[in-house]
């Protein structure tokens, strides 16, 4: 037994024998009563002369070159993957709960001290920019002013030994009407110098005693032309809102016509004009009108027609029986002046629920 002893002990000693020793074993003045069971491979070459009370459980792969002298005292959960190359000098203090998605390029250099409440949801792709508002708004639209018509019919014109050239156009007559209605038009309108007056329209009803319609009907007419006959319809806005100076606008539109029309004689104007009509939106030749030398007044004698056209709108009776609204025309200036619905109405109902609810039933 003991001769087995101390063979296993030889043994034991021989298997430690054959370790290599450290070629610098450390010079430790304490050694650790609890040293590592896995030593590091690379040991620091500084290693820390206070080290971390509460060292990471996830160190960094990639440690900063530069730490922060002063760290966050509240570090973000979720720091950004794409940190800002150029972070701001002053960071908000309340910054946006709801951060746009596309900040703009050009931000405001002087931002609003006084944001909407509402900001739109689709704004304008180009506003427009106003160096000055205007100082004098827009004043209140008005209703239309009144207006009456007046139909003259018998005006008629002469040629003085005008010889037509009918044979060689067999649709001579219906371009000489409408060359004639246009260009009597615009002969007389620029003459009008009363605001709101203006001829409407202009049609040849006879050639020499031959009634034609609105389109001149082809007729076996004489190639010499005495006499053009033809209606005309005239406008006049009314100067006073019940139109009561009817009568006055239509002798003074009749005095108009009655002494421009005489004009119309021996006017190379005129007759040039016509010519002129005749060859550019007929087509005739300017020598085939050389046979138009002459116009002078006719003996006709113009009757006329007033018709009234302008818009009776309800208004409270303020000024008489004062129990509903009425329509006559004689509402007063002011009402006028102001927007269609606070003093006047096309219907009945809406006036007399604005101004007489009190008295609905019987305004109505």
């Amino acid at each position: 037994m003991k001769f087995t002893a101390l063979i296993t002990a030889l043994l034991a000693s021989s298997a430690y024998a054959a370790e290599v020793p450290s070629a610098q074993p450390s010079l430790s003045s304490a050694p650790s009563d609890a040293p590592s069971e896995v030593p590091s491979l690379k040991p620091s070459a500084a290693p820390s002369d206070e080290p971390s009370l509460k060292p990471s459980a996830e160190p960094s792969l990639l440690p900063s070159l530069a730490p922060s002298d002063a760290p966050s005292l509240t570090p973000s959960a979720e720091p950004s993957l794409e940190p800002s190359l150029k972070p701001s000098a002053s960071p908000s203090d309340v910054p946006s709960l709801q951060p746009t998605d596309v900040p703009s390029l050009t931000p405001s250099a002087q931002p609003s001290d006084a944001p909407s409440d509402l900001p739109s949801v689709s704004p304008s792709m180009a506003p427009s920019v106003s160096a000055a508002p205007s100082s004098t708004p827009s004043a209140p639209p008005t209703r239309p002013e009144p207006q009456i018509e007046i139909d003259f019919t018998g005006f008629c014109l002469n040629f003085v030994n005008s010889t037509l050239p009918v044979a060689t156009y067999t649709n001579f007559y219906t371009f000489l009407g409408d060359a004639m209605e246009t260009e009597i038009i615009n002969y007389l309108n620029p003459k009008l110098t009363t605001p709101g007056q203006r001829i409407l329209s202009l049609a040849i009803t006879e050639i020499d005693g031959n009634a034609v319609g609105r389109r001149l009907e082809e007729r076996q007419l004489a190639d010499r032309l005495t006499e053009v006959k033809y209606d005309l319809t005239f406008e006049q806005f009314c100067t006073r809102g019940n139109c009561d100076d009817a009568t006055q606008l239509t002798q003074a539109a009749l005095d108009f016509l009655i002494t421009n029309v005489a004009t119309l004689v021996n006017s190379t104007a005129f007759l040039e004009a016509l010519k002129n009509d005749l060859v550019t939106n007929h087509n005739i030749d300017l020598a085939d009108l050389n046979g138009m030398e002459k116009t002078q007044s006719g003996g006709c004698t113009p009757t006329f027609v007033v018709n009234s056209i302008f818009p009776m709108m309800y208004y409270p009776d303020w000024a008489g029986a004062n129990k509903g609204c009425i329509a006559d025309g004689k509402e007063d200036e002011y009402m006028r002046l102001n927007p269609e619905g606070y003093y006047l109405f096309d219907k009945l109902v809406d006036c007399c629920s604005r101004h007489y609810s009190w008295n609905y039933n019987e305004c109505a």
